[in-house]
């Protein structure tokens, strides 16, 4: 900046100084003296006020780590206890297949008994009757020489009762074999048995504890964000955070429903989809979120824990996994821009890159995402840009 330039200011000739400007000097350098303190009064405050700003800044981001941690901490919470319902099933599906075995082979068993019970009847009535012939009478007809042909009947007779009698005796060591090899099944069945209602109850106990967990994580978490007053930058940040996943997911998606024939296009089933689970929507699309400044994207339908979650229409898996705050998410590609979102389950039927019908069963119902009670998040989205799903769903009592 250039300087200015000119005549010199009237008060920088000394001949102007007299006694009255001397005291007029006097007094404002008393005056100036004050404003100086009054500045280094405010310089405090300023500097105790900058002093507070970084402090509660640095509570904040103290704050928001410590949410950071138990997000993961949750997250890793809640995916091994979906893992260990899918165990849990798996399980309780060998449980049944392997009690419907032993109660096969039970049966299998008493029929192979009836059978060597009937074999011994007629084994001990033939040897009765051998015996009441006699081997005196067998030797008296051998070397009787009057009717040959009638001994060689006979003799025809004894040889058919002695191989029958042999035949009887094979099958019924063969029972006998084989019922032993049934009981040894049914007994290997029944540990096996043992064992998976003994890891069943592991597997439950493994649930329990981490149901315990959880609630302790979601009450500290609950407390770090109350606390800190971080409950609207949080929710602003969890719809930045699936504003960028839905972005990531339409750059990333390739073919679509073109896969499937004799499918009508999504944007024609407007107001004829039926609902993903029956129950009451408590939370409306377009409704105020706590604290009034975000307003809901989707629905949240309340219903039981474990009750199914069907697909709205056909359409291809493009994310399925744990999401911030959404917990177990599952996003389905519909095709011309149309997706569909469902959050909070309790598990997943389904994995990325599946394709699935309209109507199929793709998830349960859970309070994942630090829910404290059970329900569905869902959304509808074209392009990215949340659609009302009443006006795309039928009446939810339907289903």
């Amino acid at each position: 900046m250039t300087p200015r330039t000119g005549n010199k200011p009237a008060f920088r000739n000394r001949k102007f100084f007299s006694p009255v400007m001397i005291g007029l000097c006097l007094c404002g350098c008393v005056y100036a003296g004050e404003s100086a303190n009054e500045a280094t009064e405010k310089e405090s405050e300023l500097e105790s006020i900058r002093y507070l700003i970084k402090n509660v800044q640095g509570n904040i981001k103290e704050a928001q780590g410590e949410s950071e941690l138990l997000q993961k901490e949750l997250k890793e919470n809640e995916i091994a206890a979906a893992d260990a319902l899918l165990i849990l099933g798996d399980i309780e599906q060998q449980i049944k297949t392997g009690g419907n075995h032993l109660l096969d082979l039970g049966k299998k068993k008493d029929i192979y008994q009836d059978s060597l019970a009937r074999e011994r009847e007629h084994l001990v009535y033939q040897i009765r009757s051998a015996y009441k012939i006699g081997r005196n009478d067998y030797l008296k007809l051998l070397f009787n020489q009057e009717d040959p042909a009638l001994v060689g009947r006979v003799l025809t007779y004894y040889d058919y009762q002695n191989r029958t009698r042999v035949n009887r005796m094979n099958e019924i060591a063969r029972q006998l074999a084989a019922l032993d090899q049934i009981e040894q099944t049914i007994r290997h069945e029944a540990e096996t048995l043992q064992q998976l209602k003994n890891r069943q109850t592991e597997i439950i106990d493994q649930f329990n504890t981490s149901r315990t967990s959880r609630k302790e994580i979601i009450e500290r978490l609950h407390f770090y964000i109350e606390e800190q007053g971080l409950q609207l930058s949080l929710l602003q940040e969890n719809e930045r955070e699936l504003e960028r996943l839905l972005l990531q997911l339409r750059d990333e998606k390739t073919d679509t429903i073109e896969i499937y024939e004799d499918i009508p296009p999504f944007n024609s089933l407007k107001g004829k989809l039926k609902w993903p689970v029956p129950g009451q929507i408590t939370k409306r699309f377009g409704s105020t979120k706590k604290g009034g400044k975000l307003r809901w994207q989707g629905v949240i339908v309340s219903t039981d824990t474990g009750t199914d979650v069907h697909a709205v229409g056909s359409g291809k898996v493009v994310f399925a996994d744990w999401f911030r705050n959404l917990g177990l998410l599952i996003i389905l590609d519909h095709g011309d821009g149309y997706m569909s979102l469902y959050g909070h389950n309790q598990s997943l039927a389904k994995n990325t890159g599946d394709w699935v019908l309209a109507e199929e069963m793709i998830a349960s119902v859970g309070d994942s995402g630090g829910q404290t009670l059970p329900g569905l998040y869902f959304e509808i989205r074209k392009e990215g840009t949340p659609l009302d799903p009443s006006l795309w769903c039928q009446d939810i009592a339907r289903r």
